[in-house]
């Protein structure tokens, strides 16, 4: 009887040693995607920014003429 309760208590414990792997891998992927979309946000926006000072010269360009 005493074997039954090592062998669940060992079972157990690769099953939170398992969850916890998977958890910590799991927070990784999410951190690695946030700062994904954190980069790609900030590239949007500059990119958006030169395009927006583009339109401006040239709509200020077609005011002076």
């Amino acid at each position: 009887m005493e074997s039954f309760f090592e062998v669940i208590t060992e079972t157990q414990k690769t099953s939170l040693k398992a969850a916890a792997s998977f958890t910590d891998t799991y927070l990784i992927v999410v951190e690695r995607i946030a700062q994904l979309n954190i980069e790609v946000a900030r590239i949007a926006f500059e990119q958006s920014a030169e395009m927006a000072l583009l339109c401006l010269e040239y709509s200020l360009s077609k005011v002076r003429q």
